[in-house]
């Protein structure tokens, strides 16, 4: 194993303060680089699927990550088309296929360090369904369909008569963000019409407004107890609590991702960046930042702006897309990071430290795409997750 020198690490986290601003025009470039370079994480991870990423302190891929794995199919669907990139779609494919393959009889999704023997996590089970449904309507593969409707019934089987899910949570940790999860559910009911499916949902979503307090923060939203949330994980919750609420047409949770949506923008900061992680009442922010919040923040805030046609959310959204489109690097003639987005801005801040995530490149794929789709008048892009 090569671990990196102290320099290269230094190297690599000055080299954002010598980069110049980002032209709105060049995004296309900076989406087309982070899909190339998801394409090397998924030919690098040698098992079918897409590698967790890279760690530049250990110089090395991590293994395979079944749950964003899972949520990338949509954004590279989506990416073959807007891009002119019919290998994406071969790709996207391939690794719904991929899947089937970690998926347990019950239909749950296993955490990308354990084996199929290990229980299966609830939130990665309901980010695979995404690339299952979209794998589906990509391809009419009725085998996707079939295991997305398996694992819908397995999260229903399980779920806490509260709403939350109790059991089969990474770090026995219960979370705010499985609103993801309920959003899937929702997903998939808009194709097989189960009605179990859907009271699944509504039962979390209930469940999950009740965390939030009146300043738009949500308790349980981190991945460990007594930690402050990232903005990654608001900004799940938030993003959950939104496309349900379009899709059921209640406008108590979609008031309730304005709360927060809200929130978020009056604390960006003038660069564009928002704080890796808030205290309750968004109190004591980080001085980094976390990437991959910023990317999901600004697709929220695209989502309120095609809604309310608010110029503040469109104008919020594209000051923290070029942010992240700064820290990325496109002159690097090293395959290994060239495109990468890392968990953090500096990339030593405690999200995925030293480290260039593949759902940090999704996100920020995720909101060009969705940026650039409002420029050109269209309502939505094809594939959802």
């Amino acid at each position: 194993m090569k671990i990196v020198s102290l320099f290269q690490l230094i190297t690599a986290g000055l080299g954002f303060t010598s980069r110049p601003a980002v032209d709105r025009s060049q995004l296309n470039q900076h989406s087309a680089a982070a899909s190339a370079w998801i394409q090397r994480a998924y030919q690098t991870s040698g098992d079918g699927g897409i590698s967790k990423g890279f760690d530049l302190l250990r110089y090395r891929w991590a293994l395979s990550y079944p749950e964003t794995t899972g949520y990338t199919i949509p954004t590279l669907l989506n990416a073959a088309r807007v891009l002119e990139l019919p290998e994406l779609k071969t790709m996207a494919v391939s690794l719904a296929e991929y899947l089937l393959e970690k998926s347990t009889l019950d239909g749950g999704v296993v955490h990308w360090k354990t084996g199929l023997n290990a229980p299966p996590i609830v939130f990665d089970t309901g980010q695979v369904m995404f690339g299952w449904l979209a794998a589906y309507r990509a391809s009419q593969d009725e085998c996707f369909l079939q295991a997305a409707a398996r694992s819908g019934d397995w999260l229903t089987a399980i779920q806490d008569p509260t709403g939350c899910w109790k059991t089969n949570q990474h770090l026995n940790v219960v979370k705010v963000i499985d609103t993801r999860v309920a959003w899937v559910l929702l997903e998939l009911y808009q194709i097989t019409g189960n009605e179990t499916h859907r009271q699944t949902a509504i039962r979390n979503l209930d469940w999950a407004s009740q965390q939030q307090d009146e300043t738009g923060w949500f308790d349980k939203c981190s991945f460990l107890v007594g930690r402050d949330p990232f903005t990654h994980t608001l900004a799940y919750t938030a993003e959950g609590l939104f496309e349900c609420g379009v899709l059921l047409g209640d406008k108590r949770y979609i008031a309730s991702a304005r709360k927060m949506a809200e929130a978020a923008l009056a604390r960006q900061r003038p660069d564009g960046s928002l704080a890796g992680t808030y205290a309750p009442g968004w109190q004591r922010p980080s001085h980094w930042s976390c990437l991959t919040g910023n990317c999901q923040m600004a697709i929220l805030w695209l989502r309120f702006y095609e809604t309310t046609n608010e110029k503040k959310f469109y104008e919020a959204a594209q000051k923290a897309i070029l942010f992240v489109a700064r820290t990325q690097d496109l002159r690097t003639k090293n395959p290994n990071l060239r495109g990468a987005i890392a968990g953090s801005q500096p990339f030593y801040g405690s999200y995925e430290r030293f480290k260039y995530p593949n759902w940090a490149a999704k996100f920020f794929i995720d909101s060009i795409l969705k940026l650039e789709a409002i420029d050109r008048g269209e309502k939505n892009i094809s594939y959802i997750g």
